[in-house]
């Protein structure tokens, strides 16, 4: 029984250890130093787990043996999708075919059925809460362990004492639900340091807009009127276009200064009564000129009555602005631009869909951040403008897009009651 107790715990050891590893590798990848091979990298230690385990596994008797394998195997289907799930099936398979023995139906049968379970839930895994997510994974644990065992005593004339069973049973439910909750504390812990970080960042700028934009956009506006002072008594064609480039450099660097000025003073200053609808059109017709210029066709889906909020108009409308710019510029080759609106009770969701390039998971992961663009020209200060005026009005931004295909952006408001 000791001996027995002692492979019992070296066996969930293997479970937790590279659990650590996986740690390592979320801090790398929370902090940028790890991106594009993070994800198989994450897949790939409870992989590791699954090997080790079979490996080393508890012995009952010559013809049956125990192990802790669908604790990893779990974890990794349902955290990293079908395909990970299908890839730990067939490594798994494998190796227990090379181990021999009649072990091997068992284990096709059972992980093959939970392989498909997996992949039909692991999408809707990742939404629930944390309670329901024990739930899953102790009732799927317990569906792998129960029917591998029908089907080895039934089939394969294996022996196993109840008490055994029992203990095992109960261990692996223990170690499942353990293994979800650290693997559930780590990933929220990680995601709150890169969440602390990201406001760290903001703070910077906010502090650096707040402190500098006064002073720097006062003497450009004096630099531009003397300009124009000077462009008024010219004669000469060349020296006017001249003047000409000089002052619209000039107004793209006060607009860059404005775009700091209001990230650093995002929430409305003079609230007023707003029709949402009224300026998504007016937002339409503004930015109509650009599109045709760029072979980009609107299909405006906006047929619903007014819906009104408190906020200030002029940020609305320049975010409403710097969203279907962003779209449009996403088409260089042209496109369709759709912009659409959904009203569910209070909420009203302004949906703003491209066909142009799309976006990885790692670029939508740092949209509004200081600085960063997918443009070639872009500072990313627009975007980073924009996400702060949707918070100021107390609005939700959800993002959703594939590379090649195109970028959907959802902006979510609550508004006034139905009369």
């Amino acid at each position: 029984m000791l001996l027995t107790a002692k492979t019992f715990l070296l066996n969930l050891l293997l479970v937790f250890a590279p659990l650590g590893i996986m740690q390592i590798l979320y801090l790398l990848k929370y902090t940028n130093l790890l991106k594009k091979s993070s994800g198989w990298l994450l897949a790939l230690f409870p992989l590791l787990s699954v090997i080790l385990c079979m490996t080393y596994p508890i012995v009952i008797s010559d013809n049956f043996i125990l192990d802790f394998r669908r604790i990893p195997f779990i974890l990794g289907a349902l955290y990293g999708g079908k395909w990970v799930g299908l890839i730990y099936l067939i490594v798994l398979l494998s190796y227990r075919y090379l181990l021999g023995g009649s072990g091997f139906y068992p284990s096709l049968y059972s992980f093959s059925i939970a392989t498909i379970a997996t992949s039909l839930i692991s999408a809707y895994f990742l939404k629930l809460d944390l309670k329901k997510k024990l739930l899953v994974v102790a009732a799927m644990d317990g569906f792998l362990g129960g029917f591998g065992t029908f089907v080895s005593l039934t089939f394969f004339n294996s022996e196993i004492e109840l008490s055994m069973w029992i203990l095992f049973s109960c261990i692996s439910v223990i170690g499942v639900v353990l293994a979800t909750l650290i693997y559930e504390v780590f990933i929220n812990q990680f995601k709150l340091l890169h969440s602390v970080m990201e406001g760290q960042k903001l703070k910077v700028v906010s502090h650096l807009a707040a402190s500098i934009s006064h002073e720097v956009r006062n003497p450009l506006t004096v630099s531009r009127g003397f300009l124009q002072l000077i462009d008024s008594d010219l004669n000469d064609r060349e020296k006017k276009g001249y003047m000409k480039l000089a002052i619209t450099e000039l107004d793209r660097a006060t607009e860059i200064i404005n775009d700091y000025l209001t990230f650093a003073k995002p929430y409305p200053e003079s609230v007023e009564r707003i029709d949402i609808i009224s300026e998504v059109k007016h937002s339409i017709s503004v930015i109509q000129p650009l599109a045709s210029m760029m072979n980009v066709s609107i299909n405006a889906k906006i047929d619903l009555p007014s819906a009104y909020m408190h906020s200030e108009k002029r940020k609305f409308q320049q975010c409403l602005l710097n969203f279907s710019k962003n779209a449009i510029e996403a088409m260089s080759n042209g496109g369709t631009l759709t912009i659409q609106i959904a009203r569910k009770d209070n909420e009203l969701k302004i949906s703003i869909q491209d066909t142009g390039v799309g976006m990885t998971k790692d670029q939508l992961s740092r949209i509004g951040e200081p600085f960063f663009t997918t443009k070639e020209k872009g500072t990313g200060l627009g975007m980073m403008v924009s996400h702060s005026i949707v918070k100021g009005m107390g609005g939700e931004l959800m993002y959703e897009s594939e590379p090649g295909i195109g970028t959907t952006v959802h902006l979510v408001f609550q508004v006034e009651n139905v009369n």
